[in-house]
């Protein structure tokens, strides 16, 4: 049914639904109430005390806005027992056009007290002329400014809700099988709806959002734990070449950190395993999870033979691996970095990009499917359909959050049941892990290696800009390069972000300008900047590829001294000399991201320093407070769980790109204890052969069921 057809709902009131994602009627009965208000009990106001929280019903006695340094707007409810003050700071005209002398409203809040009782905000329902209190449950809706000003209020939702669920025979596609909630003891999905939307008793109500939450989570539980079964049936015996590991670690110009060498083991020890290995490594920027792959790699490819059922062990035919990773740039430094280390352990190893000129990439695909290339490092290329492997037994694929799921399945896809380690440098909480890699073994490496200075990161007010650019120029002249971030490609003339062209103009200005007259701290002397000699450039996604990874090459060799640019760098650029970062309104970024971007720095044997310019005017305290703790610490682990619990799981950088996993009513906080229930709940429907048949089982399937792959880039 079309929410046009609803009575009540002209076009402007179904325009304005949509407006607010209510499109359709299932929008409607999946938008459950936020909170309720419990009219069974009524307070008199002259029993009301500071700290209750209570209802109350009454008449208007005065109401206006009262002028001053913040306008409000204030009026007296009384009863007749007693009165208090209602205030509001925000929409104090709207609510001035509402709230009348001698009208009856129900409220409900909680009581403070200044100069007598008031109440801050409340919530405001008003009662007809005629409407009696029924003392009833009343469900509170969430409601967009364009609902409001087509006049629909907690009221009209009331009502509409009563309406629908009028309708005889009402239900929604994709309701968890009626044979499922029976098993689980739920009660259907429908009538869990509507206990939500026309609640009569608080304990029905609780019971119906959990029950609405682990149906919500469980398909995603029941496709962990079938992964995790289907591991347990696959997998290969191979020789591990342990011997080549110890000769490249001998080779190393550095030690591997203990918590390296606690993952190289766990790894190891799982391609050596019978049973399929699928892991996630994850560790902050830095902590060395790519030397790990390297050593991962050489192991199963330098075992020169694999056993499989028709191919004996001991036959000289080597498995190959894949590392793949999200950029050309990123994949050109590992194939330039791993290079030395592979052909010193007589490893082929090649490398395959979208920018790869047609007569090269005809040589490699050939030696590919040759078994000619041991070792293959690219992009997405790797998983397009001309790539064909001989023999493909260890996928590695590093900043995993930007694959999707499908592109993951598609590379796997292209070897028998292979082996995989998915690598991030952004510390997943364990919520997290649990839910969206609860089919990996997860490996965390918490350490940094030795010698690695802290980053200072500093807040700094946005009035402070002129003095932050004077201390960047000259500390870029003496050759301490800078990255300073945008959060805009384009302008954004109502938020006032500036874009990365106008920061790149604004530091081109001020280095052209009279006020680059600055100190040398190389000779003590006056060094006047000027565009010749200290050089600005800006990148971002929008560019040309080629003419990107140019100008980010150019700062790496310090022939561009500051960096503008969007988050484009914080994957794979890898600049020693580039210590200091400016992030221009850190307030529009997550935590994860903000921690990413400032691992760019760092990386070289000075003292990094990342400055956070927040803008000008009123911040939001959560920002700032989250901000704040951002400033105080460099563990990623730390930063994720913060960045869970101030923005939420669907804003946290790059899982969104994971599928539609973004719950409605589950809450990645608040909900925590329900994941390790409801994945054993899906062990016990997988493994419980008597309680379904093959139609009821074929019908839970349906529901929990991955969609398939419909193209060779395994996009769904």
């Amino acid at each position: 049914m079309e929410i046009s057809q609803l009575p009540g709902l002209g076009p402007k009131r179904a325009e304005a639904l949509r407006k607010a994602g209510l499109g359709s009627v299932a929008d409607l009965l999946y938008n459950i109430p936020r909170t309720y208000l419990d009219h069974t009990k009524v307070t008199p106001i002259g029993q009301c005390r500071a700290g209750d929280k209570v209802v109350l019903i009454g008449t208007i006695k005065r109401a206006g806005i009262v002028r001053g340094r913040r306008s409000r707007f204030m009026a007296t409810l009384t009863d007749g027992t007693g009165e208090i003050q209602l205030l509001f700071f925000q929409g104090t005209s709207y609510w001035a056009r509402r709230i009348k002398n001698d009208t009856r409203w129900c409220v409900s809040g909680a009581v403070g007290e200044y100069r007598g009782l008031q109440m801050t905000h409340p919530d405001m329902q008003p009662f007809d002329d005629d409407e009696e209190f029924t003392g009833a449950i009343l469900p509170v809706y969430p409601i967009s400014e364009a609902c409001r000003e087509a006049r629909m209020e907690q009221k009209f939702f009331r009502k509409l809700y009563k309406t629908i669920f009028g309708f005889p025979g009402l239900t929604l596609p994709g309701l968890c099988p009626r044979v499922l909630t029976d098993y689980l003891r739920f009660a259907p999905v429908m009538q869990n709806l509507r206990t939500l939307h026309l609640p009569k008793e608080f304990p029905a109500i609780y019971k119906a959002k959990r029950e609405l939450k682990v149906l919500e989570l469980l398909p995603f539980c029941l496709r962990m734990v079938k992964r995790r079964e289907n591991q347990k049936l696959r997998g290969h015996e191979r020789q591990i070449d342990l011997g080549t590991v110890m000769a490249a670690k001998a080779s190393l110009p550095f030690t591997l950190t203990r918590g390296q060498e606690e993952a190289l083991n766990t790894i190891v020890a799982g391609l050596n395993g019978k049973k399929q290995f699928h892991a996630l490594l994850q560790g902050d920027v830095g902590c060395g999870k790519t030397v790990v792959a390297m050593l991962a790699m050489m192991a199963v490819c330098g075992g020169g033979s694999v056993a499989s059922s028709d191919m004996p062990a001991g036959n000289g035919m080597r498995e190959q691996c894949a590392l793949m990773v999200p950029t050309d740039i990123l994949a050109r430094q590992h194939y330039k970095s791993l290079k030395p280390f592979f052909d010193a352990a007589g490893l082929n190893v090649r490398l395959l990009v979208g920018a790869t000129p047609a007569a090269e990439k005809k040589v490699i695909l050939g030696e590919i499917q040759m078994g000619l290339a041991d070792i293959v490092i690219g992009t997405h290329a790797l998983f397009s359909k001309d790539v064909i492997f001989s023999r493909l037994g260890f996928v590695v694929i590093d900043e995993q959050h930007r694959f999707g799921v499908g592109q993951r399945e598609a590379l796997l896809a292209k070897g028998d049941y292979p082996d995989m380690l998915v690598m991030s440098a952004t510390p997943i909480p364990r919520s997290l892990a649990m839910t969206l890699y609860g089919d990996l073994k997860v490996i965390s490496i918490k350490e940094k290696p030795a010698g690695r200075k802290p980053i200072k990161t500093r807040l700094v007010n946005a009035s402070k800009r002129e003095d932050m650019k004077k201390f960047i120029c000259k500390e870029a002249a003496t050759g301490n390069l800078c990255y300073w971030i945008a959060s805009r490609v384009g302008s954004d003339d109502e938020g006032g972000a500036r874009s990365v062209d106008e920061i790149v103009e604004e530091l081109r200005s001020y280095v052209a300008g009279p006020g680059a007259v600055l100190n040398s701290a190389t000779s003590g002397s006056t060094a006047a900047l000027n565009g010749a000699a200290l050089k600005v450039a800006g990148v971002h996604g929008q560019m040309d590829e080629n003419e990107r990874d140019a100008i980010i090459a150019q700062f790496a060799a310090g022939k561009i001294h500051i960096l503008v640019a969007t988050t484009v760098i914080e994957v794979g650029v890898n600049v020693p000399a580039a210590n200091l970062m400016v992030i221009d309104q850190p307030d529009r970024f997550g935590l994860a991201q903000l921690h990413q971007l400032r691992g760019r720095v760092g990386r070289g044997d000075r003292e990094a320093w990342c400055f956070l310019m927040i803008p000008e005017g009123d911040t939001a305290d959560t920002s700032m407070e989250r901000l704040s703790q951002f400033s105080q610490t460099e563990d990623g682990f730390e930063i994720a769980e913060l960045d869970l619990q101030t923005r939420g799981a669907g804003n946290l950088e790059g899982y969104e790109q994971s599928g539609a996993w973004v719950f409605r009513w589950f809450d990645w906080i608040a909900d925590q204890e329900l994941i390790s229930q409801t994945l054993e709940t899906a062990e016990h429907i997988l493994h419980d052969k008597e309680s379904f048949d093959d139609t009821a089982r074929e019908q839970i399937q349906a529901w929990y069921g991955e969609k398939e792959f419909t193209n060779e880039d395994g996009v769904h």
